[in-house]
């Protein structure tokens, strides 16, 4: 199990290698226990240049051992001055709700997913921000949440909405 862990991890990390125009990509390997609701996430990352867009994705590795088939958890986006910029509520599926399936891309007992939170996010600062995760489940811990994580990337989507 430890090696198909690791061959999982190597995998993740050069598909997100590959990708240039990103601020930041990084994920927290949570403890053995799992995912405490006091424990935030937290990532920090610069902005060089406001004249871009950037979408905001979230990555969540799970093992068979959690135990529902959703996560909700909130994101936010802080500035410099530390005044949140962006947030939402949001729901993660893990499994199927009928079949019980997991949902993402996994390799023998644990699965990867990635979801996209934030489309055509602008900064309206220069200087250093943070992505925060908090989990938002009924339970204080939350067993099988393995990792979880940030990447802030360039798009070329403009909306015009923050």
């Amino acid at each position: 199990m430890y090696i198909k862990r690791i061959i999982l991890f190597m995998m993740v990390l050069f598909a997100f290698a590959c990708q240039n125009d990103t601020l930041v990509d990084q994920t927290v390997s949570l403890s053995e226990h799992g995912w405490l609701q006091k424990n935030k996430i937290v990532i920090d990352f610069q902005v060089t240049d406001t004249s871009k867009a950037y979408d905001v994705r979230v990555a969540l590795r799970q093992s068979i051992e959690y135990p529902y088939y959703n996560l909700y958890f909130v994101p936010k986006v802080i500035n410099p001055e530390g005044k949140v910029i962006k947030r939402a509520f949001a729901e993660a599926f893990l499994y199927d709700a009928k079949t019980g399936k997991p949902k993402g891309s996994g390799l023998g007992d644990m699965y990867s997913h990635q979801y996209t939170i934030f489309k055509g996010l602008h900064f309206t600062r220069l200087g250093k921000h943070q992505v925060s995760l908090e989990q938002y489940m009924r339970t204080d811990t939350l067993k099988g949440i393995i990792s979880a994580g940030a990447s802030i990337i360039e798009t070329t989507a403009n909306d015009g909405q923050n």
